[in-house]
């Protein structure tokens, strides 16, 4: 049977059994857990996490619950020191007002340990006024220690919020480092930007779980999403679609968490790209709405992702779908600057589009089977690209156009100038696995159209030489 007394703000239980006293602190200690609604075994994890990483010297689960049913069965005049800042921690009350030096309880009606005499014998018993106001005054003295220690403790905080493991010196360096991999990774060998991006990224994870501010945290983050973004481009020319699709998804979630809507439509951007690539084209549309939903209606990224959605459409044989988008695509091109900065040397503006704008639409009119628009399309797409100093032209996107080009022509019945334009791509100095898919398309074509014909076979087999 449970007996509750009231002690101010807090209430004391205390167990009716037997003829021994219990310190107040621990029919205090009791009670609180009580109101918490914790047993004596969730008591015990609170104080372990209470300890942090000291949890580890800790007794183990079991002789640490024992430990707590014999302080509560008052054994002990009072904890440790340790212990009573782990309860005070625990359950939040400060130590000075959870462990107050009060009067013991026995478990008899209201008696003290004042030799058995009643209550009204206890000095100052009579004077309900007296009581009030000892209480007062130790609630007091307790709270002046709290408040004397509050100043410091904010001090504290203040100081570990600018602790950093990180610096300006060392975000400074990934600037640099990021733009020379993100602005220039469609010039050079995937295989060794790779291995550098990720070099990159595995640091940038070393740096999220230092210590660091909350603006160098998101600053982490959108770097880690830039390199994984950049890595799921690497991994889709390198023919690795599994690891393409974990970095674009790696890509997203650091973009999301960084509230860094840029960095999401581009990670939504190369998951489409990689979804056409995978024949699934239901999952480059919804990544590129995904996209979309970040970016303003009159951007260039709305743009390129519009253009993804439109091919997919096409390749579905989705016609007004593809062609709608294609319209709104077109609509926004001619919004568009000239040029407009973009973080890491990225031009955000028309002349950077300009391939965009004929390189997706000539593949969904190939998917379409309308060889007359994809030709057009393709043509206008080759002359963007040879129209670009040669220090800012993509080889591998230049490939893909001239390879369109050739499956436009081959739909026609011009087999010859396919071969030629096709060849001329296969020249290419960066060949990727994008280069070899659309090179295969156009090697299929050119056989089931052409069979027996000598330049085709001629063809089919350097394609296959260079695939090896």
């Amino acid at each position: 049977m449970w007996r509750v007394f009231p002690t101010g703000s807090i209430q004391e239980v205390m167990a009716v059994a037997g003829d021994g006293v219990f310190p107040a602190w621990a029919v205090r200690v009791r009670a609180e857990r009580k109101t918490l609604g914790w047993d004596v075994h969730t008591t015990a994890r609170r104080l372990r996490a209470a300890a942090g990483d000291a949890g580890r010297d800790l007794p183990d689960h079991e002789s640490l619950v024992r430990t707590i049913r014999r302080w509560e069965s008052g054994v002990i005049a009072m904890l440790s020191e340790r212990y009573r800042l782990l309860f005070s921690r625990a359950m939040g009350i400060p130590e000075a007002i959870l462990f107050a030096p009060e009067r013991t309880l026995s478990p008899y009606d209201g008696t003290t340990d004042n030799g058995g005499r009643s209550p009204e014998h206890h000095e100052g018993a009579g004077d309900p006024t007296n009581r009030r106001d000892a209480l007062k005054v130790g609630l007091a003295t307790a709270m002046g220690r709290v408040l004397g220690d509050a100043a410091e403790e904010a001090m504290e905080f203040t100081r570990r919020a600018g602790q950093t493991a990180v610096g300006r010196a060392t975000l400074d360096h990934l600037e640099v480092a990021v733009t020379d991999i993100v602005g220039g990774f469609h010039r050079r060998s995937p295989a060794d930007v790779f291995a550098v991006a990720r070099a990159y990224r595995q640091r940038v994870d070393q740096l999220i779980r230092s210590p660091h501010t909350l603006k160098e945290g998101r600053e982490l983050f959108v770097y880690a999403g830039w390199l994984s973004e950049t890595l799921a481009w690497l991994a889709y020319e390198l023919s690795n679609p599994v690891a393409a699709r974990a970095y674009a998804i790696d890509s997203f979630e650091y973009a999301d968490q960084a509230g860094h809507d840029e960095l999401y439509a581009w990670a939504a951007n190369v998951t489409a790209s990689i979804s056409m690539n995978a024949r699934r084209p239901d999952l480059a549309i919804s990544a590129a709405r995904r996209g979309m939903t970040k970016t303003p209606a009159d951007h260039v990224l709305t743009l390129r992702l519009s253009v993804q959605a439109a091919r997919a459409h096409a390749h579905l044989g989705q016609r007004a779908e593809c062609e709608s988008l294609l319209h709104s695509a077109e609509e926004i091109y001619g919004r568009l600057p000239a040029r407009a900065a973009g973080r890491f040397g990225i031009d955000m503006g028309a002349l950077a589009a300009g391939h965009t704008m004929t390189d997706y639409p000539a593949a969904a009119y190939i998917s379409l089977g309308d060889f007359e628009k994809a030709r057009q399309r393709a043509e206008a797409a080759v002359a963007t690209h040879e129209s670009k100093p040669i220090e800012i032209r993509s080889p591998s996107r230049e490939a893909i156009a001239r390879i369109d080009l050739g499956i436009a022509l081959a739909g026609l019945g011009s087999p010859d100038e396919a071969i030629t334009m096709a060849s001329q791509a296969l020249e290419s100095p960066r060949i990727v696995e994008r280069v070899h898919s659309r090179a295969a398309y156009l090697d299929e074509v050119l056989t089931a159209r052409y069979p027996g014909m000598k330049d085709v076979e001629e063809f089919h087999q350097r394609r296959l030489t260079l695939a090896t």
